[in-house]
């Protein structure tokens, strides 16, 4: 589970900031933090802002980093890495960007971290934090020069002349069958960012889910029962790959099946609807294809199904870009309560996501330390701060029984659009007219 990520110097994020999964000691919606040990953390964190305030980037960080260690292995020795910095000022673009996340895996916190530029790793570190036990330093990089842990983390002793200035120490040590490197890589490959907006890298796998899932195929259906979708059933039919089959598959999801299923058949989703005499009584059971029939909400919400129930089964972190893109405010809020419940959520799953669903600020949907803010400033840096930590100009807290929707809408908090409220130049000219 994700405690908190801290990221600095990357895209619209040019000052440290921290997106924080810890609960606060407040009492609202007690039941949906989940306790681990010592620690008791969020199922959900959702994001707010105005268009290019940096929620978008706030997610990519952690994606950035997650693919810089998951891909660090690649590496050829001359290769560059993704250096994303903030670029509207002369020095930002020359210094490092850093990225720490705080995880607990196995009952164990893990704290680690790098700095690195275009070309080379500056800094890397791993520390680990037993329950009763105060946190241990694994191994510490400072460039060339390494400090490791022979009796915490016997797996880097003699690895530190083998890890070249461009690739992570941490993945080197996974690579060569390191425990606790592939405990952290693992922890990476099960934290995943997905489109709201689009559908690419998660649709084969919805797919599959579908039909190789019994289990998630049928807290799927019984959730699109329950939001009343409008169809009857779903169904997951398979048939063999033809050449006339690939040419109506989108390429992104043609280079899945042929990897996936070695060419042999392919996977289709589709929805059968109850067709009704003029007594409007059920007669028959007719089937279409999902994109035949189904609006684009609905098609999203099935869409959405493999990584949402992959997640909570597995009780690993979600990262959804616009997740309300498509949605109703209805559908937004059922997804969000599949997290909220311990219930649907047994197994402590997170998800983080964007939104300009303003819906979701009123009602007991949402605990204070769970709504986070961005608003970029006049040299156009972004800050990011949740509900929990503002303050308004007295320095007053804000109270749980405010009205976080209209306070927000009202500026109240900051990260909405500046639009002009005085007469446009257009309306002024047309009243000269």
């Amino acid at each position: 589970m994700l405690v908190n990520f801290t990221f600095k110097n990357f895209r619209s994020f040019r000052d440290e900031k921290t997106l924080s999964m810890e609960a606060s000691a407040i009492k609202e919606l007690s039941k949906s933090v989940i306790r681990k040990g010592a620690y008791k953390l969020l199922p959900a964190a959702v994001l707010y802002g105005a268009n290019s305030s940096g929620k978008s980037n706030a997610l990519f960080a952690l994606a950035k980093m997650r693919s810089i260690v998951l891909d660090s292995v690649k590496l050829n020795p001359q290769d560059t890495l993704r250096f994303d910095p903030f670029m509207l000022d002369r020095e930002s673009a020359q210094k490092p960007t850093s990225f720490e996340i705080q995880f607990l895996k196995d009952g164990i916190k893990y704290r680690y971290g790098f700095e690195y530029d275009k070309t080379r790793i500056i800094s890397e570190w791993l520390y680990e934090k037993q329950e009763k036990e105060r946190e241990f330093n694994l191994f510490l990089r400072a460039g060339s020069e390494f400090e490791i842990s022979k009796k915490r983390f016997p797996e880097g002793d003699g690895k530190a002349d083998a890890t070249p200035g461009n690739r992570l120490f941490v993945s080197l040590c996974a690579q060569l069958n390191g425990k606790k490197s592939s405990s952290i890589l693992d922890w990476f490959q099960h934290c995943n960012l997905i489109s709201g907006v689009e559908k690419q890298g998660y649709e084969g796998f919805t797919l599959k889910m579908l039909k190789e899932n019994p289990e998630g195929f049928n807290e799927a259906k019984d959730f699109f029962r329950r939001t009343q979708l409008g169809f009857k059933d779903l169904i997951v039919t398979e048939q063999p790959l033809s050449n006339d089959v690939l040419k109506e598959v989108p390429d992104e999801l043609k280079e899945f099946i042929l990897k996936e299923f070695d060419g042999r058949s392919v996977l289709e989703i589709k929805t059968s609807h109850w067709v009704y005499d003029q007594d409007g009584n059920q007669v028959e059971e007719k089937i279409f294809a999902k994109d035949e029939m189904e609006s684009e909400g609905t098609k999203k919400v099935i869409e959405l199904s493999g990584p949402l129930f992959d997640t909570l089964k597995e009780g690993s972190v979600l990262l959804v870009d616009e997740l309300d893109a498509k949605l109703h405010p209805l559908l937004t809020r059922s997804i969000l309560k599949l997290f909220m419940s311990p219930e649907t959520n047994p197994n402590g799953a997170q998800l983080i996501f964007n939104t300009h669903d303003t819906n979701l600020l009123k009602g007991d949907y949402l605990r204070r330390d769970q709504i986070w803010f961005t608003e970029k400033d006049r040299t156009e840096s972004s800050d990011l701060y949740s509900l929990i930590e503002f303050r308004d100009a007295e320095g007053v807290k804000v109270r749980k029984d405010r009205s976080f929707q209209n306070d927000y809408i009202n500026g109240r908090y900051g990260a909405i659009p500046f639009i002009f409220s005085s007469v446009e130049p257009w309306d002024n000219h047309q009243k000269e007219k």
